[in-house]
């Protein structure tokens, strides 16, 4: 906290008397005033707090085309990725969102960097977040990590009647009828969701990316971006998921 002195016309006044000559009384008087004037009118200024940026220590490592071992449960998806979240830039007055799958977090402080400050991140492991955002990174106030599955989320979302999204993005390949449901429910009115849809439901080998307003409308799409054929990992909450990442090998326990 700082302090500053602000000099009155009063104190002004009583100093050109000084100068003047005055009795001794009046003197003593003076200097009083100016004396008492002076202590109140030390104003304290409060400088606002610096917030640090979000870090993750998974940033910077991506490569292209390929993704890297973040924990047993997630991955650091391809640099591709990440440069298509880049695109989701602010609009006036626009800092909400929702990351879903955060993972290692690479992806939260990409939204972090393009300009969201209000900032829910996901995922139903929190192993890789801990790792990287908690022990070797930086997680602001204002960006709150749930350990929980999208459906157990979005469950305690309504709840708690929170306010919706300016942006969503989904880190895991999802069924057409669940970013939907994302769409209509969580985004603003004029709010984007960017998600890897599957191709054909509960087909986990091939998305399509899609981005599209609250209405579920696709504003762009793209199966390949640059050299990397859009592929994430399946939704770890649906009976349908196969592979690794799923329920039957890493012990998840769907939302029933």
């Amino acid at each position: 906290m700082q302090f500053v002195r602000l000099f009155s016309p009063l104190i002004f006044y009583l100093t050109l008397s000084l100068a003047g000559g005055l009795s001794v009384s009046r003197r003593k008087i003076a200097e009083m005033l100016i004396k008492n004037c002076l202590v109140s009118t030390l104003v304290p200024v409060r400088t606002p707090a610096v917030v640090n940026d979000f870090k993750s220590a998974g940033y910077g490592v991506e490569e292209y085309t390929n993704s890297i071992v973040a924990s047993r449960d997630t991955n650091i998806s391809p640099k591709e990725v990440y440069d298509t979240i880049l695109k989701l830039k602010t609009k006036d007055g626009g800092t909400r969102a929702l990351d879903v799958g955060a993972g290692a977090g690479v992806s939260t402080q990409v939204l972090w960097e393009i300009g969201y400050r209000d900032i829910d991140a996901l995922d139903w492991s929190g192993e890789a977040w801990r790792q990287n955002v908690e022990d070797r990174g930086y997680c602001p106030p204002t960006v709150h990590f749930y350990e929980l599955d999208d459906e157990r989320f979005v469950k305690q979302w309504k709840s708690n009647k929170a306010e919706k999204y300016d942006v969503i993005a989904f880190n895991f390949a999802v069924n057409q009828n669940k970013a939907f449901l994302f769409c209509k429910e969580l985004l603003k009115e004029d709010g984007v969701l960017l998600a890897p849809i599957n191709v054909q439901t509960d087909y986990w080998m091939k998305q399509t990316y899609k981005l599209l307003d609250s209405n579920g409308n696709a504003l762009w799409s793209a199966s390949d971006v640059g050299a990397w054929s859009v592929q994430f990992q399946p939704d770890v909450t649906q009976d349908t998921c196969q592979g690794v990442w799923c329920s039957q090998f890493n012990g998840f326990n769907k939302l029933r």
